[in-house]
């Protein structure tokens, strides 16, 4: 069963990606530019959470082969097929003229279900020994589910609520401005939209453990 579950995590999911961007083309608003940045920003940003997370401050880890610097070759693919996914069943909400309501309701949206989704993806390979989180409750050895859940609602929570926020920018700067920003420009600025939060995040996370450290 863990390699069905490994295959399935691992390799499985980054295929996806290849049937979204078919449904992507068939949208008739969409273009060129605004598929790749709804695939590419995505992708490229979880790239970055992990290899910051994962691989430069170690606050989790993978126990696999095919792992770079600690970071699973394909874990943006992963991410960036969860979330396009995710896009594609709210499809109206992306779409919608920009307003503050459309971006707030499709950030809060995609902030629920990805971190219903993200708990259920780490719940699965925890399980099977995929995945370490260092955080109290592993050394506690607890269970699977106490560990994910400590963790995971509000670390794929704001996962999806920043993801949300960039697709929506994706839409204004390069559909609805009638494509006088460019990609090279609005790229970078999605992925600072998704990045900065969990820099931060992550960096506290990392003074936190430390403060701990020198209490005891």
């Amino acid at each position: 069963m863990k390699f069905v579950v490994e295959v399935i995590a691992f390799w499985i999911l980054p295929l996806a990606l290849l049937v979204e961007y078919q449904y992507w083309q068939s949208i008739a608003w969409t273009t060129p530019e605004f598929i790749f940045y709804i695939i590419a920003v995505p992708t490229i940003a979880a790239y970055m959470i992990v290899a910051t997370g994962a691989g430069w401050l170690k606050l989790w880890g993978f126990n696999l082969k095919y792992t770079l610097w600690k970071v699973p070759i394909q874990i943006g693919l992963v991410y960036g097929s969860v979330i396009n996914g995710l896009f594609l069943i709210f499809v109206n909400l992306v779409s919608l003229p920009s307003s503050i309501s459309s971006t707030i309701s499709i950030a809060i949206l995609i902030a629920i279900s990805g971190a219903l989704l993200g708990c259920l993806y780490d719940i699965s390979i925890m399980h099977y020994g995929m995945l370490d989180v260092y955080i109290r409750p592993f050394y506690k050895r607890d269970n699977t589910i106490k560990i994910v859940t400590a963790y995971g609602p509000r670390f794929f929570g704001l996962m999806g609520f920043v993801m949300g926020l960039s697709v929506k920018l994706g839409v204004y700067l390069l559909i609805e401005t009638d494509r006088t920003i460019s990609l090279s420009v609005a790229a970078p600025l999605g992925i600072l939209i998704v990045y900065t939060p969990f820099l931060l995040y992550l960096l506290v996370k990392i003074e936190q453990k430390r403060h701990k450290a020198e209490r005891r």
